[in-house]
């Protein structure tokens, strides 16, 4: 998992196969965004930490 800063408060998370999401540092924690394109991406959560929230990302989605 690589990640690429793109403004001091968003952070693109990536695979080596495909962009998983994007990191946004908010007031009350950061929050994680699935999705390749940034318009479209998918709030998932918001979490105390950059690292939970990159985890989020990684983790695969679930089916139910």
């Amino acid at each position: 998992m690589t990640t690429r800063a793109l403004t001091d408060h968003l952070v693109q998370v990536s695979s080596d196969e495909a962009i998983l999401g994007f990191v946004r540092s908010d007031w009350n924690g950061y929050s994680a965004l699935r999705g390749s394109h940034l318009a479209s991406a998918t709030l998932l959560g918001t979490y105390a930490t950059r690292g939970l929230a990159q985890e989020a990302l990684r983790q695969r989605p679930r089916s139910i």
